[in-house]
């Protein structure tokens, strides 16, 4: 911070910020993706993939309000929070999604999509029984579509190569970034209070 005529300045480098939070942020993606892969074939993992999937906004949201709270007290506009939580999202969808390819195309050989194609066919076998106990007929006739179309879902995914994966889970990851990044820095923005005299 620098004082310039009785006002404070503060200077944001914004890519060295977000690189560093897409860092911390990325590290995080790539726990919650190990858990989920793993949760493919030893199911007690389930319980933990989830609330670690779901807990990504939540520590975006815990990054960027600490770096707010260190380095900009005063004032922090909603266009560099703002800025600063998209290419934090972006950087860490940049490393997250790396070390996804690296392990599906390099680590897995197809051991992924036996798991998901394995976990789909106890699936639709249990939902076979439960569609059988539906006494309407139009309601069972949804159901089985809704499944079908599950089951046809899951195989074109598994049949894609690491890079088709990949490519999958990058437009995916931006797409929840750009939403999750404007929530995020409408939360963490902060004006500056005007004193009364």
């Amino acid at each position: 911070m620098e004082e310039q005529n009785g006002n404070n300045v503060i200077k944001i480098n914004l890519m060295q910020v977000s690189m560093t939070l897409g860092t911390y942020l990325g590290l995080y993606i790539i726990l919650a993706y190990a858990i989920t892969v793993l949760s493919v074939k030893f199911n007690a993992l389930s319980m933990l993939a989830m609330p670690l999937i779901l807990g990504i906004p939540v520590i975006a949201y815990l990054l960027i309000r600490h770096f707010r709270e260190t380095n900009c007290k005063p004032f922090f506009p909603f266009p560099v929070s703002w800025m600063i939580s998209i290419l934090t999202f972006l950087f860490a969808t940049m490393l997250s999604c790396m070390a996804a390819y690296l392990y599906l195309r390099f680590i897995d050989n197809g051991a992924f999509a036996a798991g998901m194609m394995e976990r789909m066919d106890m699936i639709m076998t249990a939902s076979g029984t439960a569609a059988q106990e539906l006494t309407d007929p139009a309601q069972a006739e949804q159901y089985n579509s809704a499944m079908e179309l599950f089951r046809q879902t899951v195989t074109w995914f598994c049949s894609l190569p690491a890079s088709g994966m990949t490519k999958q889970l990058v437009q995916t990851s931006l797409m929840w970034g750009n939403i999750l990044s404007l929530i995020i820095a409408i939360i963490t923005a902060k004006r500056i209070r005007l004193k009364q005299e």
